[in-house]
Parts: structure tokens; sequence; C-alpha cells
């Protein structure tokens, strides 16, 4: 990931990255009416993008993941396994 420091250069990074899988599927003859189910292996994006997504998403959205407590918004609860 790049060394992004506002908000806005998070969120524009998240939209592009959400775009080139989009256009991956769309590539690949996905229907341009639908989505990829984003199942493991129909994500149309590579394990580094995935990983670069959860990340900016935790950080956009102020989730916090400490150890098995899910943190957001003032409240908190356990991650079920």
């Amino acid at each position: 990931m790049n060394n992004l420091t506002s908000p806005k250069q998070k969120y524009e990074r998240f939209k592009e990255l959400f775009a080139r899988s989009r256009q991956r599927y769309l590539d690949s003859g996905g229907n341009p009416r639908s989505f990829p189910s984003g199942l493991k292996g129909d994500y149309y994006r590579t394990d580094e993008e995935r990983q670069e997504l959860f990340t900016l998403g935790r950080e956009l959205g102020r989730v916090r993941i400490i150890g098995d407590d899910f943190h957001t918004a003032g409240r908190s609860w356990k991650i079920s396994k």
C-alpha cells in the first residue's frame, strides 16, 4: 500500500481497487447487471489488493479488532468463531 495520509486519498484508493476488480469481472465475461459472488476465487482481485481493501476499510470505517473483540462507533462485541 502506498503512503496514503488523508482520508480522501484512502477513499480514492479504495474506490480504485473496487473499480479494477469490477473491470476484470466485466472483461472476463461477467454480467454487467450483477456482481461477482465474493466467494474465495471469485473476487477478481489479487490477494494483495484484497488485503489492502480490508486494511483501508478498517481505517476508513474506524474499525479495530482487538483480540476477539470488534470495536467501532463506540460499541464492541465478541467475534464468533
